[in-house]
C-alpha cells in the first residue's frame, strides 16, 4: 500500500468487492484527469501568456510576475483605469502557490478610506459601527 497500491484483496477473492474497488479506482482516475484538464484550462485562460504586449515595459511586467509569483509577498498593482491591473493580478495569482485558493478582486477606489483597511485585512467584531462579526 505504501508503494502505490490502490487497495488489496484477500483470498478467496470476493467478486463484488473486486468490482467495487475497480469502479472506485476508475472513478478516481477520471476525476484526477478532469482535475488536471481544468487546471490546464485555468492556466491557459488566466496565465500571463494571454496578456498581449511585446514592448519592453510589458516584458518587465512579465518578469516581475515571474519573480513575485513564487513568493508569499503582498503585491500592490497600480495603474490607470483600463490598463489591465486585474489581468496582471489574475496572472500573478494563477502562477503562485495560492492558485488553489480563491481570487478575490477588490476595487479599492470604490471603498471609503475608512473601510479599505477592514476590507483588505479584516476586522474584529465591534471594531467599528456595523462590524457585527469577525472577518
Amino acid at each position: 500500500m505504501k508503494r502505490g497500491a490502490y487497495d488489496f484483496l484477500s483470498k478467496p477473492v470476493n467478486l463484488d468487492r473486486l468490482d467495487l474497488l475497480l469502479k472506485r479506482a476508475l472513478a478516481e482516475r477520471r476525476l484526477d484527469a478532469e482535475n488536471r484538464r481544468l487546471k490546464e484550462q485555468l492556466d491557459s485562460k488566466f496565465g500571463f501568456e494571454n496578456i498581449i504586449g511585446a514592448s519592453a515595459p510589458m516584458q518587465e511586467v512579465f518578469d516581475t510576475i515571474r519573480q513575485a509569483a513564487p513568493s508569499r509577498a503582498t503585491v500592490l498593482i497600480q495603474g490607470e483605469s483600463g490598463t489591465g491591473k486585474e489581468l496582471v493580478a489574475r496572472a500573478l495569482h494563477q502562477c503562485s502557490p495560492r492558485a488553489q485558493g480563491p481570487f478575490v478582486p477588490v476595487h479599492c477606489a470604490a471603498l471609503a478610506p475608512t473601510l479599505l483597511e477592514s476590507e483588505l485585512f479584516g476586522h474584529e467584531k465591534g471594531a467599528f459601527t456595523g462590524a457585527v462579526e469577525r472577518r
